[in-house]
């Protein structure tokens, strides 16, 4: 039974033959009925439980109007997918199969958590101050709700060297900063960014991403006597006026990858500069420093910041380095073929990994073992 003919069904959408061949199908079996009632329940809480339209119209007005209720859609059904059938299909896999799950094996207490907001902030002289959620903090400079690190608004020095602060967080945490030109970064698990606690007037604005992903929301130019922002990064360097991308370049990575949301950035390597559009991700390559530029789905890239996991056509590899550094936890895998499975879904990062887990599990392509904070996968 093709999957798209259920979801038809349950919205009175199918054709005289598509419900003819739906009929035959759900009075084949009783476990075709039961599949088809678990779908049918979950259907509109699984729509629910992440607001589609919410999360995704805040990317799509501003790259292109014109896909906006095609793209709503396509990962509302990926949601479906993932949250009613446990089920994730990709390229050749045209047809589900309704198998028994595979159980998962728990050979520890399962001790892992899921991640939430917390920071380390180093300040000028070395010392360290932790944030966390639930506990304020405040500095000379800036303040936090331990949500979110907040300097002081429009301070500027006329100084030529700046007090510089460092904000890391660990794996299992994220953070919002706000500099003090207005400029908003919302910072990923395992990253570390490094800037000034105020910026000099009428001087190019500069931050360094050490490593990491982060994404800047940019106080624009106009506001600060035609002031560019910069953003250093491993032989990379991103100069904007004002406006919205991506960073993604931990240390593990092979490219350092740059998605523009909102505005216009020029990407530069040291001998040579190209410029972005908007819905289009440069990606330089750390040994040959080359960039190369392609349009990418911007909401898979961004999704992370609005509290969601993203996966598009992701290797479970790729996928599982994601969640490694979300929960803290280790993956191994034990099969070349297994991190190579392929895969497409989107998750609330408020899911426990295991729940994850067990949707990855139940397409029966793969089984995962927890052994205390370490995921075996088969």
């Amino acid at each position: 039974m093709d999957f798209r003919l259920i979801i038809k069904k349950i919205n009175n959408t199918l054709t005289e033959e598509e419900g003819h061949i739906f009929d035959s199908w759900y009075k084949e079996s009783k476990d075709h009925r039961s599949y088809f009632h678990k779908v049918e329940n979950n259907y509109q809480k699984g729509i629910d439980l992440v607001d589609i339209k919410k999360g995704w119209s805040g990317v799509s007005s501003k790259i292109n109007k014109k896909e906006k209720r095609y793209s709503i859609y396509k990962y509302a059904a990926a949601i479906v997918l993932l949250i009613t059938a446990g089920t994730l299909w990709f390229g050749n896999k045209e047809n589900i199969q309704v198998n028994p799950p595979m159980e998962a094996v728990v050979i520890q207490k399962d001790s892992i958590k899921i991640g939430t907001d917390k920071a380390t902030l180093t300040l000028d002289d070395g010392s360290e101050i932790v944030l966390e959620k639930g506990e304020s903090v405040e500095t000379d400079k800036a303040s936090s709700n331990g949500e979110q690190l907040v300097y002081a608004d429009g301070q500027e020095s006329p100084e030529k060297i700046i007090a510089k602060n460092i904000l890391t967080i660990p794996r299992g945490g994220q953070f919002v900063l706000v500099l003090a030109d207005g400029t908003k970064v919302w910072v990923n698990s395992e990253t570390r960014l490094r800037y000034p606690v105020a910026f000099v007037a009428n001087k190019t604005r500069e931050v360094e991403l050490v490593y990491g992903e982060a994404y800047f929301d940019v106080s624009p130019s106009t506001e600060h006597n035609g002031s560019h922002f910069v953003v250093h990064t491993a032989g990379q360097r991103v100069e904007v006026l004002g406006t919205e991308f991506n960073i993604k370049a931990y240390n593990e990575d092979k490219n350092v990858s740059t998605t523009l949301v909102e505005g216009k950035v020029i990407v530069e390597n040291g001998s040579e500069s190209k410029n972005l559009s908007p819905g289009h991700q440069s990606t330089m390559d750390r040994d040959s420093k080359k960039i190369g530029i392609s349009k990418v789905d911007v909401y898979n890239e961004v999704s992370w910041k609005n509290g969601l996991f993203s996966f598009k056509n992701r290797s479970l590899e790729d996928i599982m380095q994601v969640l490694a550094r979300w929960y803290d936890v280790d993956v191994v895998f034990h099969e070349k073929a297994t991190e190579e499975l392929t895969f497409n879904g989107v998750f609330r990062k408020t899911l426990s990994l295991k729940e994850i887990l067990d949707i990855i599990q139940n397409t029966n392509e793969v089984k995962y073992e927890i052994n205390g904070k370490t995921i075996n996968m088969k």
